[in-house]
């Protein structure tokens, strides 16, 4: 018997199409909520990376927060300003990445105790107001970041779609992030090489 253009037999449709294994499977740990048995992921690994990562956008954005702060000449506000934005999408973005966690079932780590530790970001404070300093300390925090969103993305790979968009939106932002500064680094440079 042929099988008419666009139909397949139900045996052979993929697990997602069979309604009555999709319900059995939803009515499965209904404590779960979002996380049903299709998500592959190791979930107190994926976790664990997502709180090493808040912790890495917490203290970005304090950085970024207290860089904007000690930008000391007026001709300087637009990365002063710029500063403050990166700050404010940080928080943004830790924010995310919270909420994700929540819905894997644990609970964000905001314990400040313990941000600096589990942070792939160094905080470095400029007192003094160096321009060049700053720039290059927040374009290194950054470029780290990038680096840790795209080995993250890597490793959740198709495990957990959601956590992976995620990774994935936040990698663009810092990437572009990373393009502004690694700009206003060249421009640093131009004007210290300049007599």
């Amino acid at each position: 018997m042929t099988v008419p253009s666009g139909r397949e037999h139900p045996a052979s449709q993929p697990a997602v199409l069979r309604t009555r294994e999709v319900r059995d499977r939803a009515l499965f740990d209904l404590d779960d909520g979002p996380v049903t048995p299709s998500n592959r992921a190791d979930l107190t690994a994926t976790t664990r990376l997502l709180n090493g990562l808040l912790a890495s956008l917490i203290v970005s954005s304090l950085q970024y927060e207290q860089h904007a702060q000690a930008v000391p000449a007026p001709s300087a506000r637009p990365l002063a300003d710029f500063l403050c934005t990166c700050a404010d999408r940080d928080r943004g973005s830790a924010r995310l990445v919270a909420a994700r966690i929540g819905h894997l079932g644990a609970i964000g780590d905001y314990e400040p105790q313990h941000l600096s530790a589990r942070s792939r970001i160094a905080f470095r404070a400029f007192p003094d107001g160096d321009l060049t300093g700053i720039v290059t300390q927040n374009l290194v925090g950054v470029r780290i970041l990038v680096q840790t969103l795209q080995e993250a993305v890597r490793w959740v790979g198709d495990d957990d779609p959601t956590t992976r968009r995620l990774l994935e939106r936040l990698l663009e932002d810092k990437e572009s992030q990373a393009g502004q500064l690694s700009a206003q680094s060249s421009h640093q440079q131009q004007a210290r090489e300049r007599p």
